[in-house]
């Protein structure tokens, strides 16, 4: 069999424009959850999330333990 050769063109996340009165556009072109920062962006924040008032409780029961 015969491999056939794709070529994957990468698609740029962001794009940006100069406007006449030299501001800044910038529009995305890539959904966030289908990039690996974006994947790891959600995970953080899903992690401290439901982790930051977690350890604060754990922090606040050694606290009053004492």
């Amino acid at each position: 069999m015969a491999m056939k050769n794709k070529k994957v063109e990468k698609k740029e996340t962001f794009k940006t424009k100069h406007k006449v009165d030299n501001s800044i556009e910038v529009t995305v072109t890539k959904a966030p959850s289908k990039t690996l920062t974006g994947k790891i962006t959600v995970w953080v924040i899903s992690i401290l999330t439901l982790g930051l008032p977690l350890a604060g409780l754990i922090y606040m029961i050694i606290l009053l333990g004492k």
